[in-house]
């Protein structure tokens, strides 16, 4: 399973979770034990939803935030991504209770309408 998750920092496991989700300065992608932190501007570079450039080149199965719009919260639903609400501080603690089954999908509710730079 690949989980992506945005992070305000590079700390590794302890980074904090964003607030952000197309906005974060960072993504994890966790694949089983292995962890990749890149650069959100390296996977949302701006040519297109930012959704789409994350899903096609990070893949997830699973993504786990605290925040995300409606539009990208229905493209990741319809092709099979599961969203996770991350009632958590850091990636660690949000991976781990992930695992654990303790996070609970994001509710649709939530969704936002997506913020529009100008």
């Amino acid at each position: 399973m690949r989980v992506v998750v945005p992070l305000d920092e590079n700390r590794g496991w302890d980074s904090k979770i964003s607030d952000e989700f197309g906005h974060a300065p960072y993504f994890a992608l966790v694949d089983g034990d292995s962890l990749t932190i890149v650069e959100g501007p390296k996977v949302i570079t701006g040519r297109g939803p930012r959704w789409a450039e994350l899903y096609t080149k990070l893949k997830p199965d699973v993504v786990i935030t605290k925040e995300i719009g409606k539009p990208a919260y229905a493209a990741f639903r319809q092709k099979g991504v599961t969203v996770y609400y991350a009632d958590a501080k850091t990636l660690r603690e949000a991976v781990e209770k992930w695992k654990r089954g303790e996070l609970r999908e994001f509710p649709e509710e939530l969704a936002h309408e997506p913020h529009h730079e100008h």
